[in-house]
């Protein structure tokens, strides 16, 4: 009785033992089968064209990203893109393709894709919003160069040659639409090489989602003649331009989201509501979004850079009480060129001796990296502008 009770709890062992295996191998053979839409090598991408100037290029520094869990708002934001081990988190569902002046980006979505390897953009948290909201993989197409505008570099074909002169740059006449043609010809390419580029999507069909434009700064410099001129345009340029994006890029429908210039915050701006005018265009209505942005300018960092600069004439002012007194007797004491010279050489090295300096300069490079008109370099705010340039496009997307 002995030995058939333990031949019997013997072979039931066996038998669970081998339907736990075949369960195993049945777990991840369904595993294996349910495939990544990038795995599976079917269905279709989800393109957004991101547009604009520097501000789309992106300035943000890296070093300033954790400001943005201080924020009350927008804090939670940073648990998106920053992992609890402090890593930064890379999106497998996301990627983007930019031509940076030095280098080309084909990647998937993390940090260090702004206008160099050090800094963010909108297209950080645009792509991840997005990527949480799509079910299908998407392509960051970004489209970007620094110090451009909309009455000329933009300026699509369908608007016409402008009414009013445009002021050389450079001494040299100004190519009119240049980089619109430059934005359709590397859409174009980077989708043609989709596959090569990002072997993740092979197999797959890109569809143009939708069309980010944050652009602005240089429309105020376009020259007293014609700057009543420029602002009144705009809204009707950026309708052209949609249409000759459909039309150049064969589709039926491009919606397009327009984040408003927000930089010095909520100061007045005559550009601001020529932006918004978008909004009242006939051949957009539906398909369009205007994103402000003005809100998320934080006074905070002007008030930080004010005090750096303070800090740095103090600096400077002993620099050069210490330069007249080292001069003195000597006739260079009275030339202000070669006093001025002087001090700068030798301002370096006192402000890397001078704790006070030091110590404000510590707390300014956490939030500020970069000038004014790029937000401070504040990865705080192009996070933020992201975020609601996302939010804005889902709304279109799902109409």
């Amino acid at each position: 009785m002995k030995k058939q009770l333990s031949a019997g709890i013997k072979a039931a062992i066996i038998a669970a033992a081998a339907l736990a295996i075949f369960s195993f191998h049945a777990i991840a053979q369904g595993a294996a089968g349910a495939k990544s839409p990038q795995q599976a090598g079917n269905g279709t991408v989800k393109v957004f064209i991101l547009a604009g100037q520097s501000n789309m290029e992106g300035h943000g520094g890296i070093r300033t990203m954790d400001d943005l869990g201080n924020d009350p708002t927008h804090g939670q934001l940073l648990k998106k893109v920053k992992k609890a081990d402090g890593t930064w988190a890379v999106r497998d569902d996301v990627f983007v393709y930019y031509k940076r002046s030095d280098d080309v980006v084909k990647a998937p979505l993390t940090v260090g894709q702004g206008c160099s390897p050090n800094e963010i953009g909108p297209e950080l948290m645009f792509g991840t919003i997005m990527g949480d909201y799509c079910k299908e993989p998407v392509l960051l197409i970004k489209t970007a160069w620094g110090g451009r505008d909309l009455y000329c570099d933009f300026r699509p074909p369908s608007a016409g040659q402008p009414a009013y002169a445009i002021e050389p740059r450079d001494g040299k006449p100004r190519p009119i639409g240049v980089n619109y043609h430059q934005m359709v010809a590397e859409v174009k390419e980077c989708l043609a090489n989709m596959e090569t580029d990002f072997p993740q999507l092979k197999g797959m069909k890109p569809q143009i989602a939708g069309f980010v434009w944050f652009q602005g700064f240089n429309e105020m410099f376009s020259g007293d003649d014609t700057q009543k001129q420029v602002y009144a345009e705009y809204a009707s340029n950026y309708a052209h331009m949609i249409a000759d994006l459909e039309k150049d890029l064969k589709l039926d429908r491009l919606p397009s989201v327009v984040g408003e210039m927000g930089v010095d915050g909520t100061r007045p701006n005559p550009l601001r509501a020529a932006q918004a005018a978008v909004l009242n265009q006939p051949s957009l209505k539906g398909k369009v979004a205007f994103v402000k942005t003005a809100q998320f300018w934080d006074p905070a960092l002007d008030q930080m850079e004010s005090k750096l600069y303070g800090q740095e004439q103090r600096v400077r002012k002993q620099v050069t009480a210490a330069a007249m007194e080292q001069l003195k007797g000597k006739p260079e004491s009275a030339d202000k060129k070669a006093v001025e010279q002087l001090v700068n050489r030798q301002m370096g090295n006192a402000l890397s001796k001078d704790a006070e300096y030091q110590k404000v300069r510590v707390e300014h490079d956490k939030v500020i990296s970069h000038w004014e008109c790029h937000y401070w370099g504040s990865a705080k705010i192009y996070c933020m502008v992201g975020n609601a340039l996302a939010e804005a496009m889902k709304q279109l997307v799902k109409r």
